[in-house]
């Protein structure tokens, strides 16, 4: 009776595996928001989407755009973030970031900030990126799985 259960039951399909490194940047008191620039690797064989950010030392976080129109920086808000299969998506300054605010403290070059990133297949991902002045070599920042 297990074996039909086992041939009857559709094939599970295999959730995407995402790679998440990046690095933040320092901030001073009394600041109490700072951007997070995350490098964000789909290598599972379907699409997902980055519906939710968080972090301890924040209370909040979320996915920005920075665009400029008409000499006007404006910043907005993006409910989620869809990555393609084996797509890469790379966070840097004037662009795409993730914006902590509610800081509880600053932060300080050296340390790591832990993020945890909730997408709709593959799931929670944790991990933490250096707080550093500027980006590092990809090679270096630390990979959440």
């Amino acid at each position: 009776m297990l074996a039909a259960v086992l041939i009857g039951t559709p094939a599970v399909a295999k959730a995407p595996t995402i790679r998440v490194s990046g690095w933040a940047r320092p901030t001073v008191a009394p600041q109490k928001s700072a951007a997070v620039y995350l490098s964000l690797h789909n290598g599972g064989p379907g699409s997902d989407r980055l519906l939710a950010i968080s972090t301890p030392v924040a209370g909040s976080a979320s996915v920005h755009s920075t665009t400029m129109a008409g000499g006007v920086m404006r910043m907005r808000g993006v409910a989620s973030l869809p990555i393609a299969a084996s797509q890469r998506i790379t966070m840097k300054p004037g662009g795409l970031h993730v914006m902590l605010t509610g800081l509880r403290a600053p932060l300080r070059a050296g340390q790591k900030l832990p993020l945890t990133l909730r997408f709709e297949r593959a799931g929670l991902v944790r991990t933490s990126v250096p707080i550093q002045m500027t980006a590092a070599s990809e090679d270096h920042g630390h990979h959440g799985h």
